[in-house]
């Protein structure tokens, strides 16, 4: 194999999984109002919360990308692990009043994570104060 197509075919196949995940986002969050969450850990996110899916998408909030770039100069990239995204999801879903538990977390495009989340049994006790439902 040549050694300009050993370089292309990389890059060809991450510009096409990145449109894959641009039209993910947009037909499943598109039109969803995206919200501001910082994390108990004092970390900002972007949250765009599609609760009738059961599916969140969450990234960096405000300077994520800029200080990601500013790690990536000071000696190498840093990337957020999976798992804190995953715990600011279950953070934010409790602020919501919702008891809910993320199943999975997917890459859709970097550095935006889609989470998959279980509810049990409504909301919490602090909206069950206000009476039922009409």
């Amino acid at each position: 194999m040549k050694p300009s197509l050993l370089l292309t075919a990389p890059l060809l196949f991450a510009a096409l999984t990145g449109c894959a995940g641009i039209d993910y986002a947009k037909s499943n969050y598109g039109g969803l109002p995206q919200q501001q969450f910082t994390a108990s850990n004092g970390q900002s996110f972007q949250i765009i919360d599609n609760p009738q899916r059961n599916r969140l998408m969450i990234g960096p909030g405000g300077g994520g990308a800029t200080q990601g770039f500013v790690k990536g100069l000071a000696g190498g990239l840093v990337a957020t692990p999976p798992v804190v995204y995953r715990d600011a999801a279950e953070q934010f879903l409790r602020s919501t009043g919702r008891n809910c538990t993320a199943r999975d977390v997917t890459a859709i495009m970097d550095p935006r994570y889609e989470v998959r989340y279980t509810c049990m049994g409504g909301r919490t006790n602090q909206d069950r104060l206000l009476g039922p439902a009409q």
